[in-house]
């Protein structure tokens, strides 16, 4: 991950960055990259959190970004459960991502057992590919370069198989703290917890010990590239 100074994270729904590779932006932010955080999908209302208003809710969202150091959070506000990829959401990210210029980005990973999120995954790697032609002249800027690496997280469905571990021991606090921020999703389920645990299992798991988030490694519009499981350097 060295020279990285700009990176892309996209999330299906809000908080889905922080339980996905929260640790890993706190990582980026560390050694000096730009992160920018996209969030595709709006807030979505439940019995649990009705009372909480949509100021508040944006000022968690704002919350969690400020303790991982995102540098900006990009809310497109599309429609949850009516979201359809159509060519206005298409250009909308390609947008920024011809604007920002990741060398690394960060999306859902493919099998998620959430739709949206397998439908974010969708929409990233083809906006990557538009981002990268010479069309789609209608978004401004010039053709991005290829990103130096596409990573898929998980949030619903751990992965039954991962390419890449980035050890995150030094940056678990931070990402607890971030989701935390969330304290109207904490109603709904112990994130908090449960982040802490999987990150530990997986530590155990890619390193024999402390906290780490696991990646599927993505080669743009293709199946993930045939590299070993590794732990990343704190």
């Amino acid at each position: 991950m060295t020279g990285v100074t700009d990176v892309l994270v996209v999330a299906p729904h809000p908080d889905d960055d922080v339980i996905g590779c929260g640790g890993s932006i706190a990582k980026h932010v560390r050694d000096g990259a730009r992160v920018t955080v996209v969030i595709v999908i709006g807030r979505e209302r439940s019995a649990l959190d009705d009372s909480v208003s949509d100021a508040e809710f944006a000022a968690e969202t704002e919350g969690a970004a400020k303790a991982l150091g995102v540098h900006r959070c990009i809310r497109l506000e599309e429609p949850s459960r009516d979201f359809v990829l159509d060519r206005r959401v298409h250009l909308d990210l390609v947008r920024v991502l011809r604007e920002v210029r990741p060398q690394v980005v960060y999306l859902p990973h493919d099998n998620d057992d959430d739709v949206e999120h397998r439908m974010v995954h969708q929409l990233t790697l083809e906006a990557l590919w538009m981002a990268q032609s010479e069309f789609f002249q209608e978004t401004g800027g010039r053709p991005m370069p290829a990103p130096r690496l596409v990573l898929g997280y998980e949030v619903w469905a751990p992965m039954a198989r991962f390419q890449y571990a980035e050890a995150i021991d030094g940056q678990i606090e931070t990402k607890v703290e971030a989701m935390r921020a969330y304290a109207s999703q904490l109603r709904h389920a112990a994130w908090d917890e449960g982040i802490r645990g999987l990150a530990r299992y997986r530590g155990a798991v890619s390193a024999g010990s402390g906290y780490a988030e696991v990646f599927q490694v993505l080669s743009l519009g293709s199946l993930p590239s045939s590299v070993g499981a590794g732990g990343g350097h704190d």
